[in-house]
Parts: structure tokens; C-alpha cells; sequence
């Protein structure tokens, strides 16, 4: 048996150094201190003292998990993965993370539910993006389609809606047909469904008006005409309309853009 005959501050707030038969034997939290009522006086067998060391591990622990979680929800895998990065140990980060399930404090599901409703306000995503996210940040895959069940579809076609007229707003300087797949591409890629995607298209109207489209045109023929300036007109005319054509312009449209450009070889 060994005996506390000095417990003293340390510099910083919350720790104690703890003196056992007059010699320093380990430090301790506040939180350790209190829970085992450590006094001077007090007798400690080995058994006890590999105890208090192992509770101030744990209560480090605990220390750089909830810094972490502080300003904002985690998962169980992004606080393991804090917790190793901080060199705690294996078993450590067990009790750690008990104790964070016990308090409430840590919950995978209450993270997905969360992360569902605040990815149809800031930085917007659909579905399959937000399960990927979700999988990524180690949910388990019956909790994240418990999660995407409170993105009801109707609210899907809301979001996507309003990030399709801001894409339509970037691309305007295109085509109509290449406006709406470059929408349409983008919708799916932010983890929509195809078919979503498609419905949003068709309902709203971001197709180009004759004008629009027309000017398009010719500053897209002036460009390519600029890029081919060094072929013979013969060539120089078919690749322009050939790009045209690629950039997903009409028949007319393309015509009258291409009696804008003097194709004639100096």
C-alpha cells in the first residue's frame, strides 16, 4: 500500500500532481480527483492506482472528444478517427466512446437526421450525394436510409429546383439543349436522380428566347472562326458549323450565324 502525502496544483487548470510516500507517482484531472475522492492521507494498492491512471486516460480523452464535438455533430468513426489521430489508445477510445454514446452525446442517427435536413438549406445536395457523405463518414447504411426517408420527394423537387435556375443563370451564354443537360448533369452529379433531374428540366422553362439564342450563336461563331482562322475558308466554314452543331444549336440558328462571318481567305 502506498499513501497520498501531497496533492499539489499543477500550471495548468484542472490537473493535480499526486505524491504517493513522498514522491511524485502520476498526474490527474480535476474530474478523476473528484470522482475517486483522492485526499491526502489516503491509502492507494496497485490495483487502484493502475485504476486512476486508466480514468485519466479516459478522461483525456473525453477532453479532445468533446473539443471536437463542440461545434458541431460528429459520427462514432470521425471521433475515433480524432481520438487516433491524437495517439489515445485503442481501448481508451472504447470507453471514450461508451461513455459519449451513454450521455447522449454522440449518435449516428441523430447525425444522418441532422445532416438531412441541413444539406436542403446550405450547400444543397440530393439524395445519393447525401448518402455517399453519410457512408463516408461511417453511418451504417440502415441508418442512412432511415435518414433519406425525412427528404421527402416533394421536397427534392423544391432544392432541385432552386439550384437549376441558379446553374440556368451561369450557363445562359449557351445553348439552350447544352443549358439544360450541362442543368441536368449538374442536378445528378449533387446526387439527384436522373428522373428528377428530368422532371425539374421539363417544368421549368430555361430555354433560351430566339434572341438570346441567336446572339449566342454568332459569339460562339465568331469564337470558333478565330480558333480555325489558319484553314482555307472552304474548311474554315465546315468547322464552324461542325461546332455549331456540337454546341447544340438549330438548323436556322446556325445559318444565320454563319453569314455573320466573312469566311473568305486573305
Amino acid at each position: 500500500m502506498k499513501t497520498i502525502t501531497k496533492i499539489a496544483t499543477q500550471k495548468r487548470d484542472g490537473r493535480y500532481s499526486i505524491e504517493l510516500d513522498g514522491h511524485f507517482a502520476f498526474g490527474v484531472s480535476e474530474n478523476v480527483l473528484a470522482k475517486f475522492g483522492l485526499l491526502k492521507g489516503r491509502q492507494l494498492d496497485d490495483a487502484m492506482i493502475e485504476e486512476l491512471k486508466q480514468a485519466e486516460k479516459v478522461d483525456q480523452g473525453l477532453k479532445i472528444a468533446l473539443n471536437y464535438l463542440s461545434p458541431a455533430l460528429r459520427t462514432v468513426r470521425q471521433v475515433k478517427d480524432r481520438l487516433k489521430q491524437k495517439k489515445v489508445e485503442e481501448g481508451v477510445i472504447d470507453q471514450v466512446i461508451n461513455h459519449l454514446r451513454q450521455q447522449g452525446l454522440l449518435d449516428d442517427a441523430v447525425y444522418a437526421k441532422h445532416y438531412v435536413a441541413t444539406k436542403q438549406v446550405f450547400n444543397p445536395k440530393g439524395p445519393r450525394g447525401i448518402a455517399q457523405d453519410l457512408k463516408q463518414a461511417g453511418v451504417q447504411e440502415e441508418i442512412i436510409e432511415n435518414a433519406i426517408l425525412g427528404f421527402a420527394e416533394e421536397d427534392q423537387v423544391l432544392v432541385a429546383t432552386k439550384m437549376a435556375e441558379k446553374l440556368a443563370r451561369t450557363h445562359r451564354r449557351d445553348s439552350t439543349v447544352i443549358r439544360q443537360q450541362k442543368v441536368a448533369q449538374a442536378l445528378v452529379q449533387k446526387g439527384f436522380s436522373y428522373d428528377l433531374a428530368s422532371q425539374v428540366i421539363n417544368d421549368l422553362d430555361i430555354a433560351n428566347d430566339e434572341d438570346d439564342e441567336q446572339e449566342n450563336a454568332n459569339k460562339q461563331a465568331e469564337k470558333l472562326a478565330r480558333h480555325h482562322q489558319r484553314l482555307a475558308a472552304k474548311d474554315r466554314f465546315y468547322k464552324v458549323k461542325q461546332g455549331l452543331y456540337a454546341k447544340g444549336y438549330r438548323g436556322e440558328i446556325i445559318d444565320q450565324a454563319l453569314e455573320t462571318i466573312d469566311f473568305d481567305e486573305e
